[in-house]
């Protein structure tokens, strides 16, 4: 794709007419030329009090780019009639079938006569840019034409254009403004009489020559304001002596004398009191210790207490009858002064009346005297300035005759099209990739939520998958071997102990062992999502495993339909699962031994017509029973789970369940299924086996699967060594450690 689009790209730029540039720049001037002075203001100034927005620049900018201006240039030169300018060849011109290439129209048959101004127009306009040049008042006209002599004539034309639209519009300004001030001046002076007027004929009426409205609300604001603060206060001070009161009552209602009499810190008689009173209760209390209450000098001092409240609670009445009429008072004095208020609250509105009616008619006189005056003053000065000739704008730099091309620009088109093809290629490439629903890396599997116990390598029927980096004599060696053996994949662990395969399903072997070192794993059915996922391939290599680490193991051939085990460990599939379920053999009568020592296989037997129902049965839960008495580890091989639902059946009967996974063959939906269904009848899901992993395939190279590799190399270098010391001897490999 980049060197397609690129090449494109590159003959399309060599193909392509040389266009020329030629570039005008203006100045904007804030402060034209101004003979009357900078008080005199001319009514035709389009700066005014915009000069600093950006409006007024993308105004401009967009007058010089205008069809006026462009048109202007057109009947200067004469451009409608010039076939060139149109880029029209001249013999096609002559016999009258001119192509005009910018707006696709071909000349109707017969002698050209030119086109219209307003179409010659729009084709120099699609020639000219205007740029401002940032952070001045400056403004660059462009023009590209093929010819660079007319390109620089066209910038130079459309920047005089362009400062002459300005003069003009200015001059037609300027009569149109004064025309009208004439006429406003004129009314003005009749609406400025009648104003006055109005003015002199409400001051007879209303005796405001005295008194002026300004005085007269001066003082009812002042009764306004003294009547106010008055009234505030003594608010202030009914609120005051309220909560005086309130206070005094709580407190000789429902406190004792001693307490009540606390309230007066300021009255004299009640605080000596109070003290007396405090003096005899001490003397009661001292008195109390020696003598009893019938006591001469008891009853004495009960009567002078008795006496002394009795005068302190008459003093404490008398203080409250006091601030009850304090209280009365200041309500009266409130009362008047609220009445007094709204008393000047009224007239004030009465005043105010008036002066809306006063303010009314001096504010239209005095309106009307500024702008009279206004009026006649911009009449004056729009008189002086009519016959001055200034604008804004000016040219700074004429255009130059251009000497190199700008277009086509061949190194970045050229880039450009690699660029496009490139990203172009990767955005296909990218949307390849996420088309593709195929499972490829444990990152893969583990994004749906399952754990991946191990992966397999490929393993090619007859040749061992090799590392990239073995030597030819290795492979060389390596291939005779696996020739002469005629190795099966279902017993690869077995013909192959050395091997990446056979490492990786120790591996395995290793991590169901130690996942859960208390309840070990001992059943565990074996399946797939989909059929030809290699299911079978693992559970006989990762029985083999189980079995080479010294567990009895049993492989259980529970695909009722399709059966397999029997083939692959060479045992007769006559008797089997059905015939131990239907009661016509034991499990140890046909359960068969196999080369491998430890490992023993029950075949399925003869092909059921139910084999859902079968599974189903107690006949089927006893033999798994029995199994896991006379064997370590019961390994069963089920159906893909996409085609049948057996290994839903028998997955919620046994341990835990293994789902079997073929790179570049599973799909994401077909494994979501598969854990979904086991997981919706109970069932454990330990994990998963990454099946057919090829590291030499692009993107393998490194990571995970390298390490299997690279342990696989080591063997064979130890392997190679040996051959090496005495080839007699022959290959004694030795199982790896865990």
């Amino acid at each position: 794709m980049t060197l397609l689009i690129g090449s494109g790209v590159i003959v399309w730029t060599l193909k392509q007419p040389k266009l020329y540039q030629a570039t005008c720049t203006i100045e904007y001037d804030p402060n034209p030329t101004t003979p009357l002075g900078r008080e005199v203001e001319d009514v035709a100034n389009p700066i005014g009090s915009f000069w600093a927005s950006r409006e007024f620049f993308a105004t401009q900018n967009a007058i010089i780019s205008s069809r006026a201006v462009a048109e202007a240039v057109v009947r200067e030169h004469d451009l409608h009639h010039d076939p060139d300018f149109f880029y029209l060849d001249p013999d096609e011109v002559d016999a009258g079938g001119g192509l005009l290439v910018r707006f696709g129209m071909r000349e109707a048959p017969g002698p050209w006569r030119g086109r219209s101004v307003t179409d010659a127009a729009r084709v120099l306009q699609s020639r000219l840019s205007v740029e401002p040049i940032d952070e001045t008042r400056l403004v660059a006209i462009r023009v590209t034409d093929r010819d660079p002599e007319r390109a620089a004539v066209l910038a130079n034309e459309v920047a005089t254009a362009y400062i002459e639209k300005t003069h003009e519009e200015r001059a037609e300004s300027t009569v149109h403004a004064l025309r009208w001030l004439g006429e406003q001046l004129d009314n003005l002076r009749s609406q400025l009489d009648e104003s006055e007027y109005s003015l002199h004929r409400f001051k007879q009426e209303h005796n405001v020559l005295s008194v002026s409205m300004e005085d007269r609300q001066n003082l009812v604001a002042s009764d306004i304001q003294h009547f106010n603060e008055a009234l505030t206060k003594a608010r202030t001070r009914r609120i005051e002596l309220q909560a005086r009161l309130a206070r005094i009552r709580r407190l000789t209602e429902d406190g004792a004398e001693e307490e009540a009499a606390a309230a007066f810190p300021d009255n004299a008689t009640i605080n000596s009191l109070r003290e007396n009173l405090r003096q005899k209760l001490s003397q009661r209390d001292g008195l109390a210790t020696r003598y009893g209450p019938n006591h001469q000098q008891m009853r004495q001092v009960t009567t002078e207490i008795e006496g002394l409240r009795l005068q302190l609670r008459s003093e404490m009445d008398g203080v409250l009858r006091a601030a009850d009429a304090d209280v009365h008072e200041v309500h009266r004095i409130e009362t008047g002064l609220r009445s007094a208020l709204d008393e000047a609250h009224a007239a004030g509105l009465d005043l105010n009346l008036r002066e809306i009616e006063y303010q009314r008619l001096n504010r239209a006189r005095e309106n009307n005297a500024k702008l009279y005056s206004l009026v006649l003053e911009r009449t004056t000065e729009t008189d002086l300035t009519r016959m001055f000739r200034s604008t804004h704008v000016r040219r700074l730099d004429e255009a130059l005759l251009p000497t190199a091309p700008i277009s086509p620009r061949f190194s970045v088109n050229a880039a450009a099209g690699v660029g496009a093809g490139l990203a172009l290629g990767l955005a296909l490439a990218f949307l390849l990739g996420r088309l593709d629903r195929r499972l490829k890396t444990v990152a893969d599997v583990e994004a749906l939520g399952m754990t991946i116990l191990g992966i397999l390598p490929r393993i090619e029927e007859g040749f061992e998958a090799q590392p990239a980096y073995a030597s030819k004599a290795q492979r060389r060696r390596r291939a005779r071997s696996s020739a002469d053996d005629g190795p099966s994949r279902d017993l690869f662990v077995h013909t192959h102990p050395m091997s990446a395969a056979a490492e990786c399903c120790r591996t395995i072997r290793t991590n169901l062992t130690f996942m859960s070192a208390d309840d070990p794993i001992r059943s565990l059915v074996i399946t797939s999502a989909s059929p030809r996922e290699g299911k079978t391939t693992v559970t006989t290599n990762v029985a083999i495993s189980l079995a080479q680490s010294g567990k009895r193991v049993l492989v259980i051939d529970t695909d009722l339909r399709r059966p397999r085990i029997h083939r692959a460990f060479g045992v007769s599939g006559s008797r089997g699962v059905t015939s131990v379920i239907v009661g016509e053999e034991s499990l140890l009568s046909v359960a068969a031994t196999t080369d491998i020592p430890n490992l023993y296989v029950l075949p399925c037997g003869p092909v059921p017509p139910n084999p859902s129902e079968l599974l189903h049965s107690h006949k089927f839960n006893a033999l798994i029973r029995d199994a896991l008495e006379h064997y370590d580890r019961v390994i069963f091989d089920s159906p893909p789970l996409g085609a049948v639902t057996d290994a839903a059946v028998l997955a919620p009967q046994v341990d835990a369940a293994l789902v079997v996974v073929k790179a570049h063959r599973t799909t994401r939906e077909a494994l979501s299924s598969a854990l979904r269904q086991l997981r919706d009848v109970g069932a454990k899901v330990v994990g998963g086996v990454l099946n057919d992993i090829d590291p030499r395939r692009k993107g393998y190279g490194s990571g995970d699967y390298y390490y299997y590799y690279r342990r696989e190399g080591y063997y064979e270098t130890a392997r190679a060594d040996d051959d090496d010391d005495d080839e007699n001897e022959g290959d004694r490999p030795t199982a790896p450690a865990e």
